[in-house]
């Protein structure tokens, strides 16, 4: 067959113009562990530590028994209040580990965040080695935000012999947000033998085999989920993260669609859900919710939303990418971050070039050409900005003025390897053959590429 450099040079131009598209997950990092502290499982593990075990020490003497009996009755006549104060007002409490742990058990309970964590490290401070301490302990600091804290306790809660399913449980939440997932899968896995119906390390499962790429084995534990409480929103979510790295991607348009309907789906989720929709061929139920999203009360980020409509020139729904755009445009949400003035450079730049590209392919080329003139006013050395004046000059003709133009852009670092794959490009088509392979091996030079290489290799057949 014969060798077609037309053919070969449309596809190497799409590099200089491509779009590129985030993740469509919708769920980043572990869910938040906030349901836990509503559990039963949770509940019980720490009102279980108020009676201190007698196999681990500190020692209990006969005066601080009275005192943790006093408070016991009273927590068993649901006083917390008269409890805490009967440990507050003992002489002993400065002394007794015991008591200190006590009591910070009973003012975490209670939401005296501040108190329990002084008399938290009071108790460890004379007893470094008192497990339920550092176990409990770690519970305040989760739940302040406080992880990396935390898991320096809940290791050595480990350390010394904890094996409760919330000590286990925790520290494998805190393994995930550290991006150490082979360990907090083994962590859930520790705390399901003694959890075995705690959904949030069922959940906190299914995250890390995800992560680790186990994506049927999730599925599977959080199809388990949904089934015993559908309209818990959290599994369907993650779930359709795993549907998406299985290839399955209806069935992940389908969970996201159901937690939409169900006004649950965060409008971050709902740009996703959109997302698959225009990947799948339906771009105007992607367009209704994108519209869904970035008209919530709290819509996503400015960068996101324009992420969505680079979503409709990279499928080529050009109508329906301009409506959009109009939107965006005129939203009071978006206003300050889409404004020349107070806007960040390198969104606007996207915005203005996706609708340009945009208003020439829907037949308005000099609208277009003159937005990405005005920016350029605003912005001279926007390289990507040059790169697509050039290309209307070129598709309009004026091939001097665009070869002028991407001379411009090959000067700006971040856009010279794509100014010279243009130049190449421009000159194979006028078949300046010569002239262009100087332009393409300058772009192969600066950003190597397998397939600009076979190209070039190609064109240098051409060349006289």
């Amino acid at each position: 067959m014969a060798f077609n450099p037309q053919v070969l040079m449309r596809n190497v131009s799409c590099l200089v113009f491509s779009i590129a598209v985030t993740s469509l997950t919708a769920i980043a990092g572990p869910l938040p562990i906030d349901p836990l502290w509503k559990s039963e499982t949770f509940r019980k593990s720490i009102t279980a530590s108020y009676g201190i075990d007698s196999r681990i020490e500190p020692r209990i003497t006969e005066d601080e028994a009275f005192y943790l009996d006093q408070s016991a009755a009273a927590m068993a006549s649901n006083d917390r209040l008269k409890a805490i104060k009967v440990l507050l007002e003992s002489s002993l409490l400065a002394q007794s580990p015991a008591m200190l742990f006590t009591l910070a058990s009973l003012e975490f309970e209670a939401e005296k965040t501040d108190e329990s964590v002084k008399h938290f490290e009071a108790a460890l401070s004379q007893f470094p080695n008192f497990r339920d301490a550092h176990r409990n302990f770690a519970v305040v600091l989760v739940q302040s935000g406080k992880f990396k804290e935390a898991k320096s306790h809940l290791i050595r809660a480990l350390e010394l012999g904890a094996n409760d399913g919330l000590t286990a449980g925790l520290l494998a939440y805190c393994h995930s947000l550290d991006g150490h997932h082979q360990a907090a899968l083994d962590a859930y896995r520790l705390a399901l033998l003694t959890q075995p119906e705690e959904r949030q390390w069922k959940l906190g499962s299914a995250q890390a085999l995800l992560a680790l790429g186990h994506s049927r084995e999730a599925a599977s534990i959080l199809q388990s989920l949904i089934d015993a409480t559908p309209g818990e929103s959290s599994p369907w979510l993650v779930q359709s993260d795993a549907w998406i790295d299985l290839d399955e991607e209806l069935r992940a348009v389908a969970n996201l669609e159901i937690v939409h309907r169900s006004g649950s789906l965060e409008p971050n989720a709902t740009l996703s859900l959109g997302h698959l929709y225009l990947q799948n061929g339906l771009p105007d139920l992607a367009l209704d919710r994108y519209r869904a999203a970035v008209t919530a009360p709290e819509p996503p980020p400015a960068s996101r939303a324009v992420e969505a409509l680079e979503m409709f020139l990279s499928n080529s729904e050009w109508s329906r990418g301009k409506e959009f755009s109009t939107l965006l445009e005129g939203s009071d949400s978006y206003r300050k971050d889409l404004d020349p003035a107070t806007g960040d450079k390198t969104l606007l730049s996207r915005l203005n070039r996706t609708r340009a590209v945009i208003e020439l392919e829907t037949g308005d080329a000099a609208t277009g050409a003159k937005r990405i003139e005005e920016w350029l006013q605003r912005e001279p050395l926007d390289g990507q900005a040059i790169l697509l004046l050039a290309r209307f000059r070129e598709e309009g003709g004026e091939r001097v003025e665009a070869e002028m133009l991407l001379e411009q852009a090959a000067r700006i670092p971040d856009s010279a390897a794509s100014a010279h794959l243009a130049h190449g490009r421009l000159l194979v088509a006028a078949n300046d053959f010569g002239k262009a392979l100087e332009h393409l091996e300058k772009s192969q030079e600066l950003n190597p590429n397998e397939a600009l290489a076979e190209y070039i290799v190609a064109i240098r057949e051409l060349a006289p």
